[in-house]
């Protein structure tokens, strides 16, 4: 399969170059259609090709490939990211007039269930934050990261995306999917961890406002011009801070929770449904989200905690009245 810097087929050089400048796409999204149409590259140097990459797909290809990546692909949400990319290039192909046909129905993105979140629990998190080490430079910084995601319920690419002074306690923007910019927010703690981490971090050539802390990424102790903390640099950071927490088995057991930066972004959803009473249109801003189905899955969970509280307060009540 072709790799990141591979050169693919002109055409879909020229789609991405579309979805860069004229749908305004952010690099992250162009990277991973990228990575998805590079599959479908890689099965058609399978197959003979006529005058253009365009040329040899037609049905009987879709289909062929569509079970054959459903071999490689078993897990069905994987399947379907790489299946809508090459269905939007399909599209995109047949308004240039490269294929006859309009191709794209021709591909099935197949349906999955969507598992629940697991959030840290709302009462846990003030433990965990508290919890959470400030001996060292790399402390402070998942110190701030971790603070951040909960308030804000930013994704892990929008907040490795900060720059130094972005962040500010009346608010500030967030570039997240498809281009759109939002307003966020955190609370008076989360933005004294920053300050504190960006005090201790001190003047450098970086403009990112997290930064790798690896000791080849800060020559002579400082970050150069192009140190910036990568999405995959930041869940590597929170294995490694549960591993360095795993010696203290009461800190361990909350911190233990938070196995992703994803799953501060659910916690910070459920935790602002339950102190809004269930204002999922605010959370829906808040997070970005482009429609509130997509907050479904966490109102069930607020659902479920509401109705065993009320559970345990009917026992209570019994107790109190067999008394």
């Amino acid at each position: 399969m072709p790799g990141p810097s591979d050169p693919l087929p002109d055409e879909i050089e020229q789609y991405l170059d579309w979805l860069r400048v004229q749908r305004n796409r952010p690099a992250t999204t162009a990277r991973a259609y990228r990575q998805d149409l590079a599959k479908f590259v890689a099965y058609m140097r399978t197959r003979p090709l006529g005058d253009s990459f365009c040329a040899g797909v037609d049905r009987a290809v879709l289909r062929r490939y569509q079970i054959e990546l459903a071999e490689v692909l078993p897990n069905p949400r994987s399947r379907a990211r790489a299946l809508v990319a090459l269905r939007r290039f399909l599209a995109y192909a047949y308004d240039e007039g490269w294929i006859a046909p309009e191709l794209s129905r021709q591909v099935t993105v197949p349906r999955y269930v969507v598992g629940d979140p697991h959030p840290v629990p709302t009462p846990d998190v003030p433990r965990l934050l508290a919890a959470l080490p400030r001996a060292d430079l790399r402390d402070v910084r998942d110190r701030a990261l971790v603070h951040l995601l909960i308030t804000t319920g930013c994704r892990i690419s929008e907040a490795c995306a900060l720059n130094r002074g972005d962040v500010r306690p009346e608010g500030f923007r967030v570039l997240g999917k498809g281009g759109k910019h939002r307003t966020v927010y955190c609370t008076e703690e989360a933005y004294a961890a920053v300050e504190d981490y960006l005090r201790m971090r001190g003047p450098d050539d970086s403009d990112a406002l997290f930064i790798s802390v690896a000791r080849a990424d800060l020559p002579h102790g400082r970050a150069h011009a192009a140190n910036r903390l990568t999405p995959d640099g930041a869940r590597r950071a929170l294995a490694a801070l549960r591993r360095r927490l795993g010696g203290d088995s009461t800190v361990f057991s909350v911190i233990r929770r938070l196995r992703s930066p994803h799953v501060a972004r659910h916690t910070a959803a459920t935790t602002l449904l339950e102190a809004t009473d269930g204002d999922v249109r605010l959370v829906q801003e808040v997070l970005g989200h482009a429609t509130l189905e997509t907050l479904r899955v966490y109102t069930e969970i607020t659902d479920r905690r509401k109705r065993a509280a009320y559970q345990r307060l009917g026992e209570y009540l019994q107790e109190v009245g067999g008394r």
